[in-house]
């Protein structure tokens, strides 16, 4: 083994010797200590000085190797020096000299090339070392095995154009991504900074982007600047009217919201219930986190975090304790973790709005006594300080117990019942809530601004239900489905407002999914827009308050 690692290729150099006619650069070379004859791809060639080990340094012929694999060898008669270029590696070297330059850089060979016959010997390990050659040696054979190793892979080139650097306030500026990858290999993801798009005051703006490639690499930022002048354009509220996205935060800071009037909408409610599970909601020990029976459709809903210091799964159970079969449909579903309270909270109601019903609803049969997970592989399994969510809206045709469970291992389902029922913590909500869903109609009539208020439990009632005997408000009305529809006799733009405290949630406008905000997390009375209703048809939004977030909020309808 300590001879093999010490091989070296040494490979040849003559003058009048032209080398073996390849159809482009070789895959394979094989050579044989001793032996005058090669192989490259299979192909058997005639070697004018053989590969030989001289003071435990295998030397090669330099230009069958090299030629062979795409290289080119020149021969400087003044200094008798050799220059080998590969790709964009540049190797210069002598006869009896253990110097070497790797491009402008002084390295120092195990042992110095020699000319035998008018062939040019060098070490292996140089060549290997510099030039990216596998190589295997079989001490039994005496054979050694060349390939050329494929380049290594290098970082993206991140790049993008601007139509214009020097824009108006309230001016869009139109960015094109020009990046690439030197390999050719596809771009993953980009990370922008700064690419808003327009700017809303005067002043200097960098604007960068990385990118990644499908090996995970991540280019070097590329910045440029925006210099915004003092000509104003549009301001940033008439700029988001006319140019509306879902989910686009916004500067509200010059909308008076607490002093617009208030609607007094036509609310309908349902007989739907809520199943809440988010207290304890910091989940410290093993145990049931909440139970109830429910017949019909219902909503299911958990939200906890682990707060002790083993990994926990967050169980979601249906179980029959009938005698008969039970039909269960799970019509809709948005789960999400593990990650932060707030995160979870967005991301779970974001992919509950965004579900695809009824092609990805799923139909279960539970025979008697037959207990099924419905949340499996649905981000449950949370280390120490993560968070888990889940949102489900199911249909049972009889009698079904649904239980939330903590546990440290799988082990611990087969005998759940077993578990204790671990205590409300007395700052979250938990229970079981009537009229899960608020229909409400929104009719604007008038050319001034309105606002609808949501979930502050004076304008818009916080529901009440039941854990156990105990009769509890949902503060803030989670887990609740709003399903506003939106009928106007002028053009109306509407914004979000966040009142309570920091936000991060969904919509569905018109059924289109989106984030509230779109990105980052709003502050207490920051806003976004949500989009423009036309008059005539009815536009609806529909609204989950997300866990991990504050209420209320407040809908603003600006005609325009």
């Amino acid at each position: 083994m300590q001879r093999c690692l010490q091989i070296f290729f040494v490979f040849f150099f003559f003058i009048g010797f032209v080398p073996p006619a390849v159809a482009g650069p070789a895959n394979d070379v094989v050579l044989q200590i001793g032996s005058s004859q090669a192989e490259i791809d299979g192909a058997f060639h005639d070697l004018q000085t053989a590969p030989c080990i001289k003071d435990d340094v295998t030397l090669v012929p330099l230009r069958f190797i090299t030629e062979a694999f795409g290289a080119e060898v020149v021969w400087n008669a003044e200094d008798k020096g050799i220059t080998l270029r590969h790709k964009e590696m540049v190797l210069q070297f002598w006869p009896e000299k253990s110097e070497a330059f790797v491009d402008d850089t002084v390295q120092t060979m195990a042992g110095a090339p020699v000319v035998e016959d008018g062939v040019t010997l060098v070490p292996l390990r140089f060549l290997v070392e510099n030039l990216k050659y596998e190589v295997n040696f079989l001490s039994v054979t005496k054979k050694i095995y060349i390939k050329q190793l494929p380049p290594s892979n290098q970082p993206p080139v991140a790049k993008f154009e601007v139509l214009k650097d020097t824009v108006a306030q309230g001016e869009t500026v139109v960015y094109k991504d020009t990046s690439f990858d030197p390999d050719g290999d596809e771009l993953l993801e980009s990370k922008w900074l700064g690419n808003e798009r327009a700017f809303f005051a005067p002043g200097d703006y960098e604007v960068s982007l990385q990118v990644e490639d499908k090996h995970g690499l991540w280019s070097e930022p590329y910045t440029r600047v925006i210099t915004v002048t003092d000509e104003v354009e549009m301001n940033e509220l008439t700029y988001n009217l006319h140019n509306p996205i879902p989910g686009q935060r916004m500067n509200m800071s010059d909308i008076p919201v607490l002093e617009i009037d208030r609607l007094n909408p036509v609310v309908m409610m349902n007989k739907e219930k809520i199943m809440i599970s988010n207290s304890p909601e910091t989940v410290l020990m093993d145990g049931i986190l909440y139970r109830d029976v429910l017949i019909g459709e219902n909503r299911l809903y958990y939200h906890h975090l682990n707060g002790s210091n083993k990994t926990k799964t967050i169980y979601l159970l249906a179980v029959n304790q009938g005698t008969d079969p039970v039909e269960l449909a799970v019509n809709k579903w948005g789960t999400a973790g593990p990650g932060d309270p707030m995160a979870v909270g967005r991301q779970a109601a974001f992919r509950y709005l965004d579900f695809k019903y009824p092609d990805e609803a799923q139909s279960l049969e539970l025979l008697p006594g037959e207990m099924v997970v419905l949340n499996e592989g649905a981000g449950n399994v949370i280390k120490p300080g993560q968070t888990t969510h889940g949102i489900f809206g199911i249909n049972a045709a009889d009698d079904l117990s649904f239980v939330v469970v903590a546990v440290s291992s799988l082990a611990q389902l087969d005998d759940f019942k077993k578990l204790p029922l671990l205590s409300r913590d007395g700052k979250h909500i938990r229970g079981t809530y009537l009229r899960a869903n608020r229909s409400v109609a929104v009719r604007l009539n008038t050319d001034m601004p309105a606002r609808l208020v949501i979930a502050d439990g004076e304008e818009d009632s916080f529901l009440y239900g039941k854990d156990e005997e105990v009769i509890y408000r949902n503060k803030g009305n989670y887990g609740l489905s709003y399903r506003i529809n939106i009928q106007t006799e002028h053009r109306v733009g509407v914004l979000f407002s966040s009142r309570g405290g920091v936000f991060a949630g969904a919509g569905a406008w018109n059924g289109k999914a989106f984030n509230l905000p779109n990105q980052g997390i709003l502050q207490a009375q920051e806003g976004c827009m949500i989009g423009v209703v036309e008059p005539g048809p009815e536009t609806t939004l529909e609204f989950i308050p997300p866990a991990g977030s504050y209420l209320p909020i407040n809908l603003i309808f600006i005609p325009f």
